[in-house]
């Protein structure tokens, strides 16, 4: 069920089930109920709970329990995921929340992507109480972002508004890039903006390009087996409050794309089939892959992508610190003659 039902009913009760990649949409859903039902009241009113910490009758204890000066009272449980491999769900437990009581609204938070095989989604799903916060479509799209300038006390034109998100590369299939992000830029380019109307100028000094060319430098470095020039691009990226795992996220994926485009060339197709079968926007393609890809040979790529794979394996099994690995990769392939 599309999350927009959220706002179009106009009264709530029972238990509901969101899920889906925009986390920020989840949150704005989050706050519309909370502020529609239980604002000033929220110390009485309002129960979280942690997935990895949550028990069935600690949930069960909080829906029943009257809410105190206010006819709604809501209980939200993050972390889905967690909660449901820390508890054995019986029966009893559906059948009590298909029996919740008008004055609760109990929401459970997927933020580990739930797989929808699962028997509670498909109790969620049965009932049509399985709220996805999917990407935007385009329309969607372009009225968020137009709307958030405004509110930011801006204008910007249609098609400074179609640059923007072309350049964000939210419709790319293979990037995972989010409102969070998007927002994280337009608060970039709103800041740094001399005149209220956004200019295509304003959109080209995002922040975005500067990870990227941080990003180029970086591989340049790592290419030339340059240990401290490639340490000292890999604290640059840092700098820009990016997360460490985000950046390698960045990295490892622009490594991917050069790669591919490589192996794609060598086919004899036309550029527009190597973009189309790539699954990149056009501007993502022409300046972030074409301009870039003949600086690296496909030999350092295959040869570096290979250890970031194996460094990408010790970020998930291992409790030792993202940047810790990033340097330890850096020194060992630059010393590996």
């Amino acid at each position: 069920m599309n999350y927009k039902k959220i706002y179009r009913d106009k009264d709530h009760s029972g238990a509901y089930l969101f899920f889906g990649k925009e986390k920020y949409l989840i949150e704005n859903a989050v706050g519309y109920l909370l502020n529609k039902y239980v604002k000033g009241t929220e110390a009485f009113n309002y129960t979280k709970f942690k997935g990895s910490e949550a028990k069935v009758e600690d949930i069960i204890s909080a829906c029943e329990t009257y809410p105190v000066m206010n006819d709604k009272k809501i209980v939200l449980v993050r972390d889905l995921v967690d909660f449901l491999s820390e508890n054995d769900l019986k029966d009893s437990f559906y059948d009590f929340l298909d029996n919740l009581s008008d004055f609760v609204i109990l929401i459970f938070w997927d933020t580990g992507n739930l797989k929808k095989t699962t028997k509670f989604y498909k109790e969620f799903h049965k009932k049509d109480r399985d709220m996805d916060f999917a990407k935007l479509s385009m329309p969607d799209l372009n009225n968020f972002v137009k709307g958030y300038f405004i509110r930011k006390g801006k204008d910007i034109k249609p098609s400074e508004v179609s640059l923007f998100i072309e350049e964000s590369g939210y419709n790319s299939k293979n990037e995972d890039v989010s409102l969070l992000d998007l927002k994280t830029e337009m608060d970039k380019i709103a800041s740094h903006a001399k005149d209220k109307k956004i200019t295509r100028e304003d959109i080209s000094s995002s922040i975005t390009e500067n990870i990227d060319t941080n990003i180029f430098r970086f591989l340049d470095a790592m290419m030339n087996r340059n240990t401290e020039v490639a340490i000292i691009e890999l604290h640059n990226l840092y700098k820009l409050s990016e997360a460490s795992l985000k950046i390698f996220t960045m990295i490892i994926r622009q490594v991917k794309n050069f790669l591919f485009y490589k192996i794609l060339s060598e086919k004899n197709m036309s550029q527009v089939e190597i973009m189309n079968k790539m699954e990149v926007s056009k501007f993502e393609f022409d300046k972030k892959i074409k301009m870039k890809e003949r600086n690296f040979t496909k030999e350092f790529l295959i040869d570096f992508y290979d250890e970031l794979i194996k460094a990408d394996e010790l970020f998930k099994t291992s409790s030792i610190d993202e940047k810790v690995i990033m340097e330890t990769l850096i020194i060992k392939y630059c010393n590996d003659f």
